[in-house]
């Protein structure tokens, strides 16, 4: 397999870097000759960690992405619009977090455990393109998956409980200020920061972005869409609420799921766990062992998310955790469950660097 020389744009950001923690892991099965690492030109010679190396900032300048295989865009949408295609038409690889492209319908929005068969070279050789999921999209069709292909799929209630690192460094930055006010002033009071329209410390939002006309944020409008494209069911009813809470990585989803057929909760919970990039946490008590999945590092932290999964135990992990699996009473046929997941790493970092590790073992790059 070729080593590649892959380019991160938006590096010194908290996905950028998580996606530096994820190459120096270990891991990818891909091979790596060179990361580069690029932002904006006041971050340009800062220095970053990749692995036991360091390698400095550069500057985002066309020449010098198209030097690489492969490019992950960890920025804004804008940056994605006006470097991206050119890089594509070059036949060079960009894997895109941003929201840029991911409504077109032309560009494969891709989890590689749910739809990676859109990464063959076939597919991708003509436009080199793959849009990366929502964090809170990701974890919930991998798990949606599961339910369709045993159970079938009807419909979909979501509630999201997100960490404000989907809000990137100002919302790490808010939350520890905000906490720091109330412990030495005793302030609890509701007022809007640089980040959030209301104070987010000791408190949660119904709001994740802006609010649309039809009254759903737009987060809530992505998850919608996005879990539609995926799954490939762009009539599949979906309603969601996401919230922003208190925490500082790790994002949660209360999902209840109507389903063709009678769902049997221990043998999906087996299910579960014997999909790839999930772990089923056992049902029963608290003292019960957690069902393990098929990680690289299955024994490892089996006692943290016994019984139930918090976003803490989410948090550095590269698995889905899905707990509190029970019949859904509202429903004919029915689940609901829990699930956690680390939005910086499968929510957002990991799978786009999944998606570059899918197309190397297809022989994109060869």
């Amino acid at each position: 397999m070729k080593p590649l020389t892959l380019g991160i744009v938006g590096a010194t950001g908290v996905v950028g870097q998580t996606a530096l923690d994820v190459l120096g892991d270990g891991v990818l099965s891909f091979p790596v000759k060179e990361v580069r690492a690029f932002a904006s030109a006041a971050s340009v010679g800062k220095r970053l960690s990749w692995g036991s190396k360091s390698i400095s900032v550069e500057a985002t300048e066309l020449e010098a992405l198209a030097q690489c295989d492969a490019v992950l865009f960890a920025s804004e949408a804008e940056i994605s619009n006006r470097f991206i295609p050119e890089l594509v038409a070059r036949g060079i690889l960009c894997v895109d977090k941003s929201s840029a492209f991911r409504e077109d319908a032309t560009v494969p929005l891709v989890v590689p455990e749910v739809n990676g068969a859109l990464l063959s070279p076939a597919k991708l050789k003509s436009r080199p393109l793959v849009a990366n999921p929502n964090c809170c999209t990701t974890p919930l069709v991998m798990v949606l998956d599961v339910i369709r292909k045993n159970f079938g799929l009807k419909r979909v209630i979501v509630s999201t409980y997100q960490s404000v690192s989907g809000a990137g460094k100002p919302g790490l930055e808010v939350l520890e200020e905000e906490s720091r006010q109330f412990f030495m002033e005793q302030d609890l009071s509701v007022k809007p920061s640089r980040t959030f329209p209301k104070s987010i410390a000791f408190n949660v939002m119904p709001f994740v972005a802006k609010i649309l006309p039809n009254g759903d944020t737009d987060e809530e409008q992505k998850i919608i869409f996005e879990t539609r494209k995926i799954l490939d069911m762009p009539d599949l009813p979906v309603e969601a609420t996401s919230v922003r809470v208190p925490t500082f990585v790790g994002h949660a989803e209360s999902v209840t799921v109507e389903t063709e057929r009678p769902v049997d909760v221990a043998a999906l919970e087996k299910m579960i766990a014997a999909a790839k990039g999930m772990i089923a946490v056992a049902n029963e008590n608290p003292s019960a062992p957690a069902v393990q999945g098929n990680s690289a590092d299955d024994s490892a932290d089996a006692a943290d998310v016994q019984f139930f999964p918090t976003p803490r135990e989410s948090q550095g992990r590269d698995e889905v955790l899905v707990g509190r699996l029970r019949t859904a009473k509202v429903f004919a046929n029915g689940v609901s469950l829990w699930l956690v997941s680390d939005n910086l790493r499968k929510g957002a970092a990991l799978n786009a660097l999944q998606v570059v590790e899918a197309c190397a073992s297809e022989g994109f790059f060869n």
